[in-house]
């Protein structure tokens, strides 16, 4: 008997499907975006070939700046990536397609969260590195200055533990940043696939009635906290730390699943 939730191989099928449909419509375009700091590169050597009449490349400020811009408008571009499901023609074409709603929105987490970002963070660091072993001008790679400032933080946190007896790692602080990545993306593909128009309007009009409430119950949170800190007591210090670490994992685990929940509602919901 096969199973109408999800079958593998329904879902390996459909997913190939949606594999070479994010290939074809996409994923010039998130590789587009990962390319801007080569865009951004022959914009200043131009410049400074036709000001200053010397060979000089963006430096390292300049490029991590690049890369944080073509971050967000990664973001925002995830509104477009499965907006079509709006449109009455495309929508209906998809809800057609022979795969359950489970199926669909694994295969679309996996794209969202996978897919698209690997191939985003692939182009910008290989860019990067290609055009510092090319020109000396520009300075040492991004990759290899935060894999610098990696070690150097970990050599310092270790200091930090030996010398005052503690047990804070890294783990919770990179769950927190590879969640809250995660809630973010999700959310801009959510407001993608609820909105008919003005898709990036309406996301950036939720995010910011969120925001305020969020800053108010923040900083209610973080008095609090503060309040409590006993700095000459190193050990609940580390306690206030740690607690913090997991209300911070915490709360954008519960954002993720709230963005992803919400994204397979609409899936379960959307007709035409």
């Amino acid at each position: 008997m096969i199973n109408e939730t999800f079958n593998g191989q329904r879902f390996w099928t459909y997913f190939k499907y949606d594999l070479t449909q994010m290939w074809r419509n996409h994923v010039k375009a998130a590789v587009g975006i990962g390319l801007a700091g080569l865009i951004v590169y022959f914009v200043v050597v131009l410049f400074n070939l036709t000001f200053n009449g010397t060979w000089q490349g963006p430096g390292i400020m300049g490029r991590f700046a690049t890369f944080v811009v073509a971050s967000a408008a990664l973001e925002l571009y995830y509104t477009r990536i499965y907006g079509y499901l709006t449109d009455k023609r495309k929508g209906s074409a998809w809800l057609m397609l022979p795969a359950s709603t489970v199926e669909k929105w694994v295969s679309m987490l996996v794209m969202a969260c996978i897919v698209l970002p690997v191939l985003f963070f692939c182009a910008s660091f290989l860019v990067d590195g290609v055009l510092c072993a090319l020109d000396p001008t520009v300075g040492k790679s991004m990759a290899s200055l935060l894999a610098g400032g990696w070690q150097e933080f970990l050599s310092n946190l270790t200091d930090v533990n030996t010398e005052y007896t503690l047990t804070l790692n890294v783990a919770p602080l990179g769950w927190a940043m590879l969640l809250s990545t995660w809630g973010n993306l999700l959310y801009f593909l959510l407001c993608g696939i609820c909105f008919k128009r003005n898709k990036i309007i309406g996301a950036f009009a939720i995010a910011f009635g969120l925001s305020i409430l969020s800053s108010i119950f923040m900083s209610s949170f973080s008095l609090s906290l503060v309040e409590n800190w006993d700095v000459d007591d190193i050990t609940l210090a580390e306690a206030n730390i740690n607690r913090l670490f997991v209300f911070a994992n915490a709360l954008s685990a519960t954002l993720t699943v709230a963005m992803a929940g919400g994204i397979f509602w609409r899936l379960k919901t959307l007709k035409h």
